[in-house]
């Protein structure tokens, strides 16, 4: 790990002395060992140097609420002057904490957003992210990166600008009309030329967005800016069940001039988007080390955790969080949920309603918000309360930007949009879970962490969370509790007492065991040790079964 921060130091040392090759690098070291610390120490010290004074530092965030923290990091183990950092985001406040001439910083803070507003113009062209009017030689872009901007344009989305366009001109409403209806006739997985709008109609965006006017709201603009964008592609076409048809492509969003920079993504282990760019020579991986797990017990509930699944079976599932808090009452937690659904409900209150008004200290998250926050790492126990996926066609959109694939170029194979489905899933799930004190590092591993995950086993979930999470451990949650009967229930009864009294590493026979409880010792193997429920049950007790190198013949005590 400490080799691997080496790494991540020595690429922003060659971008600062102007060595380092024109590149993406990336550092996926995982949640907590000491990304942004690094980055803190490093950007303190080249202020510090009279040999690096006319190199700039741009540095891009994920989200506004994450610029404040960093901004105090930075400052936290020794104060820079107050001009040597800016902040250049759509909030005063925040812009307000920092020198207020960007291009006289020599560090500057900014958001991703913010670069991808750019669409594809040079950075070197764009005055406001100059110091000293030269580029900003030290670049590093904190969690996802993506080359190009992700394009899925629904049809339902496309009807909703009809109104609009029949204001400009009823003849350009009716042609995209019939493209709706055109491409809502074609079979998944289709490649289809998109009429060119602006073209035939002598009609460029800026007009449709004038009509539009001020209160329109942003994601049709988008959609119209989208549309405009696939004029005269050719694009594919992708029918979900719930989503109806969708026009897949991507877009360039990035200054072409980006490299060399460093990215800092803990997924960057798990999605295979950095692969694609890895193949296409854009990205070079440094040094990394994986952390271990083995702290990490993860509970499994085998059921739809997605927004559908929350939607029809909302309470049910809220009520089973409840019911799990409740079995920890005196410890905190953390429960990672979906945003409020305009049929399910706010998923949040309906927990908290099943609490009962409960003495616990439960925190809550929105998937969306489940990613750079240190706020909960001292929570030993986290719920993702469901699970984040996307459907085929944003799947696809996501590796065709990656792999730089137009639709006229091929198709993406099902088993190619399964790798990046898996990976994306593992991006959460890493993203989501390190939100709590499994972030932490504890020498190469992580603290006492029991996390509770509602996912169908046909996403594979145990195989994502052993690829992310190496050494933890998988065991099932089961909603109604553990259920115990017969002979099994008074073997774990006879045991559960024998933990009060006896000292850890006592063992007891399974003869004893089989007496104690009136059963005859030959039919104790069958009847009760391979019970799945008694082996569960023996998990929660801390017990092992322990024995000769042919068999086991004893209990031991933890």
């Amino acid at each position: 790990m400490w080799e691997a921060l080496s790494d991540q130091a020595k690429a922003m040392e060659a971008m600062a002395d102007g060595t380092a090759l024109p590149s993406l690098y990336l550092s996926s070291l995982d949640p907590g060992v000491g990304k942004t610390q690094t980055l803190y120490a490093f950007v303190r010290n080249l202020v510090r140097s009279p040999a690096h004074a006319g190199v700039g530092v741009l540095i891009c965030l994920g989200r506004l609420e994450e610029v404040r923290s960093f901004v105090q990091g930075m400052n936290a183990f020794g104060v820079l002057p107050p001009a040597a950092v800016a902040v250049m985001t759509s909030d005063p406040a925040l812009n307000a904490l920092g020198h207020p001439v960007p291009q006289e910083a020599q560090v500057l803070v900014t958001t991703h957003q913010r670069l991808e507003r750019m669409r594809g113009r040079r950075l070197s062209d764009a005055s406001a992210f100059l110091y000293q009017g030269k580029p900003r030689a030290v670049r590093v872009w904190d969690e996802s990166f993506l080359p190009a901007r992700a394009v899925v344009l629904n049809t339902n989305t496309i009807a909703g600008l009809l109104e609009t366009l029949s204001t400009i001109n009823p003849d350009l409403r009716a042609r995209i009309m019939a493209t709706v209806n055109e491409v809502e006739g074609l079979p998944d997985n289709s490649a289809y030329t998109v009429p060119d709008f602006a073209g035939e109609f002598g009609i460029g965006l800026p007009k449709v967005i004038r009509a539009m006017g001020r209160r329109a709201p942003t994601r049709l603009k988008d959609a119209a800016a989208d549309l405009w964008h696939l004029s005269g592609r050719t694009v594919s076409i992708r029918c979900g069940n719930r989503d109806g048809w969708s026009l897949v492509d991507y877009r360039d969003s990035l200054p072409p001039d980006m490299a060399p920079m460093l990215i800092l993504d803990a997924s960057g282990r798990v999605r295979v988007t950095y692969d694609d760019m890895e193949a296409r020579g854009l990205l070079v991986r440094l040094q990394s080390a994986v952390k271990r797990y083995d702290n990490l017990t993860v509970h499994l509930w085998d059921k739809g955790g997605g927004k559908s699944s929350f939607s029809n079976h909302g309470d049910e599932l809220c009520k089973e969080v409840a019911r799990m808090v409740l079995t920890k009452p005196q410890e905190p937690w953390l429960v990672i949920v979906h945003k409020p659904h305009p049929t399910g409900g706010d998923y949040e209150r309906l927990i908290r309603q099943h609490l009962q008004g409960a003495d616990v200290d439960v925190a809550f998250l929105t998937w969306g918000n489940h990613m750079a926050t240190n706020a909960y790492v001292d929570r030993p126990n986290v719920i993702l309360a469901g699970t984040l996926f996307y459907s085929d066609a944003q799947y696809e959109a996501l590796k065709r930007s990656v792999a730089d694939q137009r639709a006229s170029d091929a198709c993406v194979s099902a088993e190619a949009l399964a790798r990046v489905k898996m990976g994306e899933t593992m991006h959460h799930l890493l993203q989501a879970l390190c939100r709590a004190s499994v972030r932490r590092c504890e020498g190469d591993g992580c603290p006492l962490t029991d996390a509770y995950v509602i996912g169908s086993s046909r996403h594979d979930f145990q195989g994502a969370i052993a690829e992310a999470f190496p050494g933890a451990r998988v065991k099932p949650w089961r909603p109604e509790g553990l259920k115990l009967t017969g002979y099994v229930t008074k073997a774990i009864a006879y045991l559960s007492e024998m933990a009060k009294v006896i000292q850890a590493g006592a063992k007891v026979r399974f003869k004893q065991v089989a007496l104690a409880i009136g059963m005859k010792p030959e039919n104790f193997n069958k009847d009760v040790r391979e019970h799945p429920a008694f082996s569960e049950a023996l998990d929660e007790l801390g017990i092992v079964e322990v024995g000769g190198t042919s068999r086991k013949t004893s209990f031991q005590f933890s």
